[in-house]
């Protein structure tokens, strides 16, 4: 285990933004046409105030401590974005990029969400098997900024990495499913998985 203090209200969880925007599926989003949130990869000193800003929107206790946060995010930048808007923090957005190994140990229950092994993940620049949404934090007003990261992950090497989720709350749920999240049966997490529509594409091939 990792050592740190622990950090309340980080968990390996989804929260909507509160009033979500109009959604549509993963693959299908659009560039926000309007809006002044900026997101960008988080820097290490924003550690603290980034888990500030999810603090306030996620609500599980099985927190992660500060240091396995700053060490996924040291070893794949792409792992922590912040929102920032008009110069201020107002959330984030954290992710698990998964090889083959972690995948199969995030399906199985057996991967410790607050403090995943680093054998689970993809090095910076890696093609990832998987993409696990450990948490999302946003006010209404930064929406635009989730729309960004969307877009993000749709460029390489993540465009045929399918992402998976467990939201915290029933918000969390319906804004996963209205970008076409669907239950893995049975998941003792209540794991969602988003299938890229290219891989759905490759499923009914002869």
């Amino acid at each position: 285990m990792s050592t740190g203090t622990a950090v309340p209200g980080w968990s390996p969880a989804l929260c909507a933004p509160q009033r979500a925007p109009r959604l549509r599926d993963f693959d299908e989003v659009v560039p926000p046409r309007f809006g002044r949130t900026v997101a960008r990869r988080a820097r290490p000193g924003e550690i603290g105030a980034t888990l500030a800003a999810a603090s306030a929107a996620i609500i599980r206790m099985q927190a992660a401590t500060r240091a396995v946060v700053a060490r996924v995010a040291s070893e794949n930048p792409d792992s922590l974005w912040v929102f920032i808007r008009e110069g201020v923090l107002v959330g984030c957005a954290a992710m698990m990029m998964l090889n083959a190994t972690g995948l199969a140990a995030l399906i199985s229950g057996e991967m410790d969400v607050r403090d995943p092994a680093p054998s689970y993940l993809t090095a910076a620049g890696g093609r990832p098997a998987a993409i696990y949404v450990w948490a999302l934090a946003s006010p209404s007003v930064a929406a635009d900024g989730i729309a960004k990261i969307i877009l993000r992950l749709r460029a390489p090497p993540y465009e045929r990495a399918d992402i998976y989720a467990s939201p915290a709350t029933r918000a969390g749920l319906r804004f996963s499913r209205g970008l076409g999240f669907e239950p893995i049966p049975g998941h003792p997490r209540n794991l969602l998985r988003y299938i890229r529509q290219i891989n759905r594409e490759h499923q009914f091939e002869e």
